[in-house]
């Protein structure tokens, strides 16, 4: 038995057909090569067979054979497993990437390197002091006005230091929230994004369902999750809508969610198979929850928050959630423990939050608790965003009275910084305590000074260190004109502080104005009364350079509140403590990027264009059109034999 007449002539035009629609794809591939976020694309075909049993009148030497080529459609090139790797190396190396510029933001004021700095101010106060000495010059108003004059600049010096830390601080804050400047912040494009992302997942769905496999708009979305990848750690994954949960009691208890559209089912509801339906894009957040139970027990589990639910929407009539400050009190102002609230598609009331102590989330709404009656602190382990929140951590446990009482919190980084590295509030407090220590210990040095108690052996008696230590803290808070011989407290008691040579500068109406007072490395300043000559730096005692070799002292010997160290030592520990930092995020971002490299050029392999391949696979169409089009030809003759014969 023949084949029909022009089946041949129908595997010939397939062939043609399928080729000459490679050579299309081919072109759009080659036409999009440089295009950013284009995935490459191929014809997927199959094989055309018999669908039907043999005839049983059919010849026993007759063969099927099947009828050419079907194209089933265009798909892209991707890898999942890929892109997942992709997307989580992403959000690790853009946390070291923040991580990076907010230390350059710090290095700028306390690397002492190759610059002089605070480190060489202190050495200035010193050489000051040491001209001094002379017995000559004690009194001298030029020594003493370039003595002042240094103790000016190192003033000046962690006043800019501490200014610089605070713009830091606030430009970070506005890398969270943009809100009021000219580029959106971490939670504008967090939101962006998800409203994009969620747009797209319904322009999608809409195309495939009408049979258009929208892959351009697949390519825009992949663009956009990349770009979320970066800001907060996500999770892809694929899935299927269910149908309306069945009424009927027996289809109720076989489908309790539905049926799953993804699926083909035959009458009696069994799956058959895979169905034609398109499926969903669902994106999540993956966090750490430090979950405390009702007995107290405090866990660390891995969880999920859908924030983008493929084309379905959730109760707020939206398929994306969203992210917010936690609380309006954080500000550029207040931007320190700045925490942040996520809410999910399907429950928009399931808040969650992110570096905030117990007291801070008492004072918002929905406090961390989830619907299992869990207290819940969140922290993303990768991504730009809870690189800035680290950075604006609290460093909770450095202060001046916890050093004082015993403690070392330097030695023990718990309450100190959020994650790996420390934050600007870390290197504030450590200038603060520098500033208020040697505020304190020239202070006190001054009062000795001027408060000794001449002997009728007209010796001297300088009040003790811990006497004068004592009064210095409790009584350095009066603010009095120095000009005033007579000057009396409150309770008529002649005030003794007009020996600061150190004060809070503070504001013109502030109760800590020109006292020495919470002295930081902002407020601090030198004394007017000492500025206008009114105060000098104190000559009581059995010599009259007691007070100035009391000082000079101090500036070399070793201080319990700053880790034991000088002056200049402890300055030297703080650059020292911010280049190890700098060098380890700098070795860890290397090494990430690297890592990312070797992922982005594999799936570059599999999804981005490459001329060469292109070249050969075009060559190779064309082969086989032609060949497809000799085959026509052939047949052609045949055909022509065939009618020659009947005729």
């Amino acid at each position: 038995m023949i084949r029909a007449t022009f089946a041949g002539f129908t595997s010939a035009l397939s062939a043609m057909q399928s080729n000459s629609k490679k050579l299309d794809v081919t072109s759009q591939n080659l036409a999009n090569m440089n295009v950013d976020g284009y995935t490459r694309q191929k014809l997927q075909t199959s094989s055309l067979n018999y669908e039907n049993p043999t005839s049983f009148y059919m010849n026993e030497n007759d063969i099927n054979v099947g009828f050419g080529v079907s194209m089933d459609g265009v798909t892209q090139m991707r890898d999942q497993f890929l892109d997942k790797q992709y997307r989580t190396q992403n959000a690790i190396t853009e946390y070291n990437n923040s991580i990076a510029t907010a230390e350059k933001s710090i290095a700028t004021l306390l690397d002492e390197t190759n610059a002089d700095g605070i480190r060489k101010a202190f050495d200035g106060i010193q050489t000051a002091l040491t001209s001094m000495q002379d017995p000559s010059k004690v009194n001298d108003s030029v020594y003493e006005a370039q003595l002042r004059s240094s103790v000016a600049a190192t003033t000046n010096l962690l006043n800019n230091a501490a200014r610089e830390i605070e713009l830091a601080e606030a430009n970070e804050f506005h890398r969270i929230d943009g809100t009021g400047t000219s580029e959106n912040g971490a939670i504008q494009n967090i939101n962006r994004l998800l409203q994009e992302i969620g747009d797209l997942n319904v322009k999608i769905k809409e195309n495939q369902i009408l049979n258009n496999s929208a892959l351009e708009m697949m390519d825009q979305r992949n663009v956009k999750l990349d770009e979320l990848s970066k800001i907060i750690p996500i999770r892809v994954s694929s899935f299927y809508e269910h149908d309306e949960v069945p009424t009927d009691p027996k289809l109720l208890a076989q489908y309790p969610d539905g049926r799953n559209l993804g699926l083909a089912y035959d009458k009696e509801g069994r799956t058959v198979g895979k169905s034609n339906y398109p499926e969903d894009i669902r994106v999540e957040l993956v966090y750490t929850a430090q979950v405390t139970d009702s007995n107290g027990t405090v866990t660390q589990e891995t969880r999920y928050m859908t924030l983008v639910n493929g084309s379905l929407k959730g109760t707020d009539g939206k398929n994306y959630g969203s992210v917010g400050l936690a609380s309006d009190a954080y500000t550029e102002d207040n931007p320190l423990n700045t925490a942040v609230r996520f809410t999910g598609v399907q429950n928009a009331s399931n808040h969650h939050f992110n570096n905030m102590t117990d007291a801070e989330k008492a004072a918002v709404p929905d406090s961390g608790s989830s619907e299992k009656g869990e207290a819940v602190r969140m922290r993303l382990d990768s991504g730009s965003l809870q690189a800035s929140m680290d950075m604006l951590a609290e460093a909770r446990n450095l202060t001046a009275d916890a050093l004082r009482d015993g403690g070392d919190p330097l030695r023990d980084p718990t309450g100190l910084k959020e994650g790996t590295y420390f934050g600007y509030d870390y290197y504030m407090k450590r200038l603060d305590l520098l500033a208020n220590t040697f505020a304190e210990k020239l202070n006190v040095a001054n009062y000795q000074g001027t408060n000794a108690v001449q002997n009728a052996d007209h010796s001297y008696t300088r009040p003790s260190d811990a006497q004068a230590l004592a009064n210095y803290r409790n009584s350095s808070g009066a603010a009095v004109d120095a000009s005033d011989d007579n000057a009396v407290d409150g309770s008529g008691n002649p005030v003794v502080n007009k020996y600061l040579l150190l004060v809070n500068r503070g504001t013109d109406s502030g109760s800590d104005r020109q006292t020495g007072r919470n002295i930081t490395a902002k407020n601090i300043t030198v004394s007017d009364n000492w500025s206008n000559g009114y105060t000098h730096i104190g000559t009581q005692g059995d010599n009259t350079t007691d007070t100035i070799l009391d000082i000079l002292q101090s500036m070399t010997d070793p201080h319990s509140v700053l880790q034991g160290k000088c002056y200049s030592d402890y300055m030297n520990n703080i650059s020292t403590t911010l280049a190890n930092d700098a060098r380890a995020n700098a070795n860890a971002t290397e090494t990430n990027q690297a890592v990312l490299d070797a992922i982005s050029a594999s799936r570059d392999q599999i999804s981005g264009v490459s001329m060469d391949e292109e070249a050969a696979n075009m060559m190779t169409y064309v082969s086989s059109y032609n060949a497809a089009a000799k085959l026509m030809t052939t047949l052609d003759e045949m055909l022509q034999t065939l009618l020659a014969i009947k005729g």
